[in-house]
């Protein structure tokens, strides 16, 4: 462009006077990039659903492996020892252990920024991590409790009903401690998940020692108000996971 066109144009952009000719050509040319927008179409988001299936892909493979040298350990312990059903809350906080890798992988990395600004938010990358470890841990859980059932030396006062509450009670408890763990988005929250989840697995073991009435058949009472306190605790924070996908939200905050 020579410089006296653009004397010329400067003029007339910051200029007092105002041509109407351009001014028109400038109205008609906003209207034409206005319409263009309308035209196109918005495009559409993609279902949770098959975003799980996405992220199955890539993180299930990880989940159900640990998940599954974690079932292959307890089963082998529960076969090799003289094992009773009091001991089945000793082996839950192993499964919610074995999917801290997965659950902590952003703050391991380093990505949870990154995350937080991707078009599936970070509380739907959570949340989907969150339903395949669940899925695993309850096989888990089934796998154990049939395992429980099955040996010869079940104590029969214990119904398989209470034996139900032993293993998802303690799971509650460690998956909702490890999820407010999460939501804090600290790097260094890796490790109080893992020693939080031994200290429960060692405080389990020594309850059945210190206080074996906790245990009986009378104490029904006290698991069924420890799972429902626990379930409710549990239940709003995956509410709160999926009250931040709704927003777009990251799950808590970035450290």
């Amino acid at each position: 462009m020579k410089n006296r066109n653009l004397k010329s144009n400067l003029y007339h952009s910051l200029g007092q006077e105002v041509q109407p000719k351009r001014l028109e050509e400038t109205i008609i040319c906003c209207k034409k990039i206005m319409q263009k927008q309308m035209i196109c179409k918005e495009e559409p988001r993609t279902s949770f659903f098959r975003y799980l299936s996405d992220v199955f892909r890539y993180e299930g493979i990880p989940i159900f492996i640990l998940q599954a040298v974690t079932l292959f350990l307890v089963c082998i312990t529960i076969a090799g020892v003289a094992d009773i059903p009091e001991n089945i809350p000793v082996y839950m906080p192993f499964f919610v252990l074995a999917a801290v890798p997965v659950l902590f992988k952003s703050q391991i990395y380093g990505m949870s920024e990154i995350e937080a600004v991707t078009r599936a938010s970070g509380a739907q990358i959570m949340l989907a991590k969150l339903v395949l470890a669940g899925a695993a841990n309850l096989i888990c859980i089934t796998v154990v409790l049939c395992l429980e059932v099955s040996m010869p030396n079940n104590n029969s006062n214990i119904g398989l009903g209470q034996m139900v509450l032993f293993g998802l009670v303690p799971y509650l408890f460690c998956m909702t401690g490890m999820l407010r763990l999460v939501r804090l988005q600290r790097k260094e929250n890796v490790w109080k998940g893992v020693v939080i989840m031994l200290g429960s697995s060692v405080g389990f073991a020594l309850s059945t020692r210190i206080i074996p009435w906790l245990y009986v058949t009378s104490a029904v009472g006290f698991w069924l108000i420890a799972f429902v306190v626990f379930g409710i605790f549990f239940a709003k924070e995956v509410l709160f996971i999926v009250e931040m996908r709704k927003e777009g939200k990251m799950y808590g905050i970035i450290a």
